[in-house]
């Protein structure tokens, strides 16, 4: 298997020499379902995507951390302090879902520091993919991330508290 992510499918035939011409449909039946298969699948990301939702206190940040792998599957876990617990939710995006990410993810890239200067116990977005990280910076206990998106000053802002929104609504928590 190589790194581009496609998967090989070798199939394999035992034919008789009357089996010949079914045995041919056969396989391009198969061939045909199988890269039917594999483009419904496609996933928009090419490196994982990892969103935190944060809020400062006594033990550190606690909160959400939500990973979409290249292959568009997922896991959530929970961050309390500088540890990440092991996912409790784990699954794939569907096509829909796909789709609405790759919408999320494409556009102008994200500045590193969002949001006003980070506060003691502030509520974080971070957003790490591929070499940009970027960190939107809110006052602590803001609201809802549906509250915070129409009260955002500025457009990257409201990107990043829509794809944390959007993974919230996808795939909960």
């Amino acid at each position: 298997m190589g790194t581009s992510g496609m998967t090989t499918v070798w199939l394999h035939f035992r034919l008789s020499l009357g089996a010949v011409p079914r045995a041919g449909a056969v396989a391009v039946a198969a061939l045909l379902l199988v890269s039917g298969s594999s483009l419904a699948q496609e996933c928009p990301l090419i490196v994982p995507v990892i969103v935190k939702d944060l809020e400062g206190g006594f033990v550190g940040q606690t909160g959400t951390v939500w990973t979409i792998a290249p292959d568009c599957s997922f896991t959530v876990a929970r961050q309390i302090g500088a540890n990440v617990a092991d996912p409790h939710k784990r699954g794939r995006l569907t096509l829909d879902q796909q789709k609405r990410l790759g919408a999320l993810m494409g556009g102008v890239p994200l500045p590193a520091q969002l949001g006003g200067v980070p506060q003691a116990n502030a509520h974080q977005i971070t957003v790490s993919y591929g070499q940009t990280l970027a960190i939107l910076s809110l006052a602590p206990g803001g609201g809802d991330l549906k509250t915070l998106r129409a009260a955002a000053a500025d457009e990257p802002s409201a990107r990043v508290l829509e794809l944390a929104e959007a993974l919230w609504d996808m795939i909960g928590s």
